[in-house]
């Protein structure tokens, strides 16, 4: 219900201010600025989609009814986010690559045509992964460290075994070197590893850079 009156506020409003999609604290926000709002390029058909925050499980939903309820069919999204579930930031690679979106790393400034440096975190890269085109603001960071589960498991070993199974299989769909996995595997999870720019193009994780 929030999503549709979120939605509806940006047709009803002339586009005069941000629809927040979702706000609450420790979720991911969405944020959309339309190819018609004050500002923006002349021609530049592209929805501006700033996701900003932990990658919770309700998040890939808000997405998706933000993409059908306003027909998105082109768009840059921006990330920047700590991280959080990693089956979620893949539901929300998946579902950003079925639509044909680009994806960059960045954040929205006061002025929300325009972006600046953002930090891609733990799980956030493998929603960056989903994009078509891959690129990031200058100054952005990338990192990657070992998956975690939230509850306790018997057997870690055996858990390591079947999330890398599901990372590799997920890279291979997008495009991206498995040595993403090995990176992942190498770093406690209590760190972050962040790659250079060339680290990530060579990954194929940026396939853009400016």
């Amino acid at each position: 219900m929030r999503e549709t009156l979120g939605a509806s506020l940006l047709v009803l409003l002339g586009l005069t201010a941000l629809p927040v999609i979702a706000a609450m604290p420790a979720t991911l926000q969405v944020v959309a600025v339309p190819p018609e709002y004050p500002g923006r390029l002349p021609g530049d058909q592209r929805w501006l989609i700033y996701l900003d925050g932990p990658v919770d499980p309700g998040a890939t939903s808000r997405v998706v009814s933000l993409i059908l309820t306003q027909h998105v069919t082109r768009a840059i999204v921006y990330l920047n986010s700590p991280g959080g579930s990693l089956v979620t930031a893949m539901q929300l690679g998946r579902v950003l690559r079925e639509h044909a979106l680009d994806t960059r790393v960045g954040t929205r400034t006061t002025d929300a045509t325009r972006a600046t440096a953002g930090t891609c975190h733990s799980a956030c890269p493998f929603i960056l992964a989903g994009g078509v085109q891959r690129s990031m603001e200058t100054g952005s960071a990338i990192g990657l460290h070992r998956a975690e589960n939230r509850v306790p498991v018997r057997d870690k070993d055996a858990f390591q075994h079947v999330v890398a199974i599901q990372i590799v299989d997920y890279l291979a769909e997008m495009g991206v070197r498995a040595d993403v996995a090995n990176i992942m595997a190498a770093t406690a999870h209590d760190q972050i590893r962040d790659l250079t720019i060339d680290e990530a193009l060579q990954l194929n994780l940026l396939n853009e850079w400016r």
